[in-house]
This record gives C-alpha cells, structure tokens and sequence, in this order.
C-alpha cells in the first residue's frame, strides 16, 4: 500500500503519522507537533503500523473529486454521502445517488443509535454462542478427516495388490477424493477462524461509540454503526455455513472392495471411481435457467440470480415447524414439488412465509410453474398471491389469486389444486390431478443481484 504523505505543501515528502479530524488534512512528525500545540481540542487519529493499512474515515466523501463533508445518508444504498452524491443533476460523477431516498444524517442519527443497541444485544449474543458453533465446527471436521483418511488407507489397501499397472489411476483417485470433499463439505479456511475476537471487537467499539457518542462527530458514529452492521451481516454469513456444516449427510466410498480386485485386472485401464451418495435436486441447469429467465421477466434490474436449497423434507424432517424455522426469514423463495406421478411443479414469491398481522401477502411477481410442461401461470389477485400459516405449510394462492391454486405441500399432505376459471386446464399443467400426493419437496432461497 502507497504512504500517505503530509498535506502540507512544504513538507509533503514527509510520510503523514496523523489525521486531523476537524481540519480534514494529514500531517507528518513536525506538522502533528505545531498542531497539537494550536488545537488541542481537535481530534488527531495516529496512523501507525497496526491501522496504516485500514480506511482511516476523514468525515469526507470517497467518491472521486469529491471533497465535501458526509453529511447525508442514502437510506436506499445505507450509506453517508455528500451533497455532489446527491446532485439532481447527473454527470462530471456527481448524483451517484440523485433517484434515492436521501435524509441529513441527523434525520437517521435516533435510528442508528437504537440500532446500535439492538446490535450490541445480538454481538452479546453472539459472542456467547459463537465459541459453541466453533467447537461443533472443529468436530466436523475431525470426523470429516477420519473419514477422508479412511477412504485413502482402503484405497491404497487394494492399490498395493496392483501397484505396477495402477500407480497412475491411484493417484487420480486420490486427487478426486480431496476434490469431493472439498466441494461437499465447509470450506478448509474455516478450521482456522478466529470469528469470537472480531465479534468482540466489533462489541467493544460498539460500546465505546455508544458511550461516547457525540454531534460535533456524527458522520464517525455512524460510520462506526455502518461497519458494525457489515460486521454482523458477515458473521451471519459464517453462521448460514456453520449450520449448513451440521447438517452435512454425504456417504462416500470406493468401488469395488477389496476381495473383487482380481475379477477386475483385466479391466484394469477403468478400474475404480469415487461415488458419491447424495441425494440429486429436483431442478437440474436448464430448470434453473428457465427459472431465472421467468424471474427475471418481472425484476428487469436483477443481474444475477443464485439459488440456494434451504429446506429438503426428505433430509431435513417433513415437518410444519422445521419449514417453518428454515424457510421463514429467507426473503424470495421458490418450491420445488415433485408427486408420486412424477410432476415437478411449484411456484415463487420474494415475500417470507412467516406468519406477521396478515395471513395474506400481496406479490404481484409471484407466479405458480410446470417444469414437465414448461408452463409459467401469472398471479390473477396479487393481494393473495400466498397465504401464511404457522399449521400449515406453503400455500400459493387463495381466492382468486391464481385460476389455480397449490394448497399446503408437505409430504404429509395430499396436494390440492383448487379454484377458478379453466381449472382443469391448469390442474392438469402442473400435476395431472385434483388432489396427488408429493413425494419430495424443496425449498430455495433466491438471491436477486
């Protein structure tokens, strides 16, 4: 990383060791002493070897040629900015953020600081379950290694009785033996991670501002509220993979054993392969592709969509409230059901399934599919598009919202397809019946980007 040089223009091969806060301007040994002197009340951050290399915040806007003071805040991006961000005037890099929904930064300051509570409790909170989910983690992976390791002894066990005309198919198994278990299991890096210190770190400057908390330096607070709130997203997002980690069901094991490797010499240039046992996905890439492309009909803004399975009934318990628990909170989702008469169908929606004041939920992008058929059937009342219940499962519609309607598909539950106009067309679309029973159900949260 480049030096940050003095700001004054008689010393500036001088390398800056301070920052002035007040003064927006960074000065080398001889400056921070004659100032210091001048303006001892002015805040001087140190710059020295243990923050050299993070963002020092100067209060002052980091867009380019942009010099003036943070005194806004963008609610739609959360972010500080200045007023050439917010310039209704777009060009020459002003009005980043012109079409936003812009406030003073002491229109926000109530609401950051009572978010800064909240998340202090949740840093409390995580600081004190975070070192479990770290202990669970490490005895993943000790059975994780054991059995990586097991596998490689069986396979060298039987390698040893060919040695000659295998060495080279063994070491390609090897190699794709680390190579499954990279891509299903939590990634290696995690073993090492020292998560608790960041999360205490992030609650002791958490504290610190709070006590502290001062006008005349609002835009520090709430940028220390900001990287708070990126803190916890992150930690969040080690705790998803953390508990996807538990749940972790994948059999492997090399074919054939050890008493069929004389019936395989003659075969020997295809002998072996590393099988996996892990249960296939309803939707292989051309469902996903199709998918994305009727998603993206109603989201013209979307770059990307990544989906996720976050709900299996087969593996994760067909179950009201474990669908409940996993599949509540996770913003747009689509379901995936396929029936004992092999139609896979489902619908989607970007609202949450959990049950809030209304039972109903207006989508007007939510849509019911037939993946046999390749049928997309539009939402006919957004204000119903799904119906939330905590004693039942998902629910696509509701008087009227579809000429169609997917009613409660648990595994438990017989499928009803119910209401309206060309019913029989479009039950026969999605599942060929009035009423079929699901024999597997998935859920997928959708990331819009």
């Amino acid at each position: 990383m480049e030096k940050i040089l003095c700001s004054s223009q008689k010393h500036k091969e001088n390398v800056a060791i301070s920052f002035c806060y007040e003064c927006k301007i960074y000065m080398c040994n001889k400056c921070d002493n004659y100032h210091l002197e001048i303006f001892q009340n002015h805040h001087q951050i140190k710059i020295d070897k243990n923050n050299y290399n993070l963002d020092i915040f100067t209060g002052l806007c980091n867009e380019k040629n942009h010099i003036d003071e943070l005194n806004y805040f963008c609610k739609t991006h959360n972010n500080l900015c200045c007023v050439k961000c917010i310039a209704k005037i777009k060009g020459k890099e002003n009005g980043q953020h012109s079409d936003c929904d812009i406030c003073f930064i002491e229109d926000i300051e109530n609401e950051k600081k009572n978010e800064l509570n909240r998340n202090i409790k949740l840093l409390e909170e995580l600081s004190n379950t975070f070192e479990k989910s770290l202990d669970e983690l490490k005895l993943l992976f000790e059975k994780i290694d054991k059995n990586k390791e097991l596998l490689k002894t069986n396979i060298q066990k039987i390698f040893t009785k060919i040695r000659t005309s295998l060495n080279e198919r063994e070491d390609q198994l090897l190699l794709e033996v680390d190579k499954k278990f990279n891509e299903l299991f939590v990634n290696e890096n995690l073993k090492n991670k020292k998560l608790p210190k960041e999360i205490n770190e992030s609650l002791e400057k958490g504290k610190l501002i709070q006590n502290q908390w001062n006008k005349n330096k609002l835009n520090l607070s709430i940028n220390i509220c900001l990287n708070i709130e990126n803190n916890i997203r992150y930690i969040n997002k080690i705790n998803e993979i953390l508990k996807k980690s538990s749940s972790i069901n994948a059999d492997i094991k090399f074919s054939p054993e050890e008493n069929g490797v004389n019936a395989l010499l003659e075969t020997i240039e295809k002998f072996g392969d590393i099988l996996t046992m892990n249960k296939k996905q309803l939707i292989n890439q051309n469902d996903i592709s199709l998918l994305k492309n009727w998603i993206k009909s109603d989201n013209h803004n979307i770059k990307d969509i990544i989906f996720e399975l976050c709900y299996d009934a087969k593996t994760n318990g067909d179950d009201i409230n474990t669908f409940h628990k996993l599949c509540d909170n996770i913003g747009p989702s689509i379901i995936v059901v396929k029936t004992e008469s092999n139609y896979i169908f489902g619908g989607y929606t970007k609202e949450n399934w959990f049950l809030n004041n209304s039972i109903y939920e207006d989508d007007p992008t939510a849509f019911l599919f037939s993946l046999n058929n390749q049928k997309r059937i539009n939402v006919k009342n957004s204000k119903r598009a799904i119906v939330k219940d905590k004693d039942y499962g998902p629910i696509f519609g509701h008087g009227g919202a579809y000429e169609v309607c997917i009613y409660s598909p648990l595994l438990s539950k017989r499928i009803q397809i119910i209401d309206g106009k060309d019913y029989g067309e479009k039950r026969q679309i999605l599942c060929g019946n009035e009423s079929t029973k699901p024999i597997e159900l998935e859920v997928y949260k959708v990331k819009l980007i």
